[in-house]
């Protein structure tokens, strides 16, 4: 992928990696829409009428059994776009998408999406990147779910979350970190309680601090690693020690000496570190 240019204060990857004449093309057919908690951005199912690409804040995909029990298949945030699927020419899936932590974004009718990606190339490419980090993303989130403790994926999940929200509070009742897990209150109240003895949260009134980043990434299991190595292998993203978002847009996210060159700030972010 070419180096575009970065649409300073645009602060969705997908739209800030357009081209200036495509993102001016793509936005004019955007509106902007307040992400509200629980909100259902579509059903399970239904037709999806819209596609979101969140600024702030960050959307669940949720799967729902037949007994009415409800697991997250993933989260998406200003790294994405809700309703990948349409990209592929598939308009209702067995998912539905709620609002997970309120924020605000910008959605695109599916109609006007089709007609983009069928006349234009520059957004197409760019979501089928994002479309093949997403498959990896929900693959190794499976894999982790059959294999790894309810404390290792606490933490890995809380890390996915912290990416995509500003600020170290966390909106989250017990109720929806059971979801999330896909396991009972039970367990997400010991596994909690593990990470904040160890001080690595505090976890209150649904609403959780990162305390100690760090900490939480060595009591993450390593599918945190692992995920967040595919979006920089097909989206490169830097997240360097510094309370800025800073994309890389060369393609392999480095230099020609192999050290990552200046990239383009896009918008203040929360400390993420590498």
């Amino acid at each position: 992928m070419s180096s575009p240019e970065v649409h300073v204060g645009e602060a969705n990857w997908l739209l800030a990696a357009l081209p200036t004449a495509a993102y001016a093309r793509v936005i004019a057919q955007c509106e902007i829409v307040p992400l509200v908690v629980k909100d259902t951005l579509f059903a399970p199912n239904a037709i999806i009428e819209h596609a979101y690409f969140p600024r702030h804040g960050c959307a669940s995909m949720i799967s729902v059994m037949g007994d009415g029990a409800k697991v997250e298949v993933g989260t998406i945030g200003w790294e994405g776009m809700v309703g990948i699927s349409l990209a592929l020419g598939v308009s209702s899936v067995p998912t539905g998408c709620i609002v997970q932590i309120a924020g605000d974004g910008v959605r695109i009718s599916r109609e006007a999406l089709e007609i983009e990606l069928r006349d234009h190339a520059e957004l197409r490419s760019i979501l089928f990147l994002f479309a093949q980090a997403w498959v990896d993303t929900i693959s190794r989130g499976s894999s982790c779910n059959g294999v790894h403790s309810v404390e290792e994926r606490c933490a890995r999940w809380l890390l996915m979350t912290h990416d995509r929200v500003d600020g170290d509070v966390l909106p989250l009742t017990q109720e929806f970190l059971a979801i999330m897990l896909g396991v009972r209150r039970a367990s997400v109240t010991l596994a909690a309680a593990s990470l904040q003895q160890a001080g690595l949260i505090n976890y209150k009134h649904g609403r959780i601090t990162v305390l100690d980043r760090e900490a939480l990434e060595s009591a993450s299991c390593e599918c945190y690693a692992a995920i967040r190595s595919a979006y920089a292998r097909l989206l490169p993203i830097r997240r360097p020690k510094v309370r800025d978002l800073e994309i890389r847009l060369d393609g392999n996210g480095t230099g020609s000496d192999g050290v990552g060159t200046e990239p383009h700030t896009v918008r203040n972010r929360t400390l993420k570190n590498s």
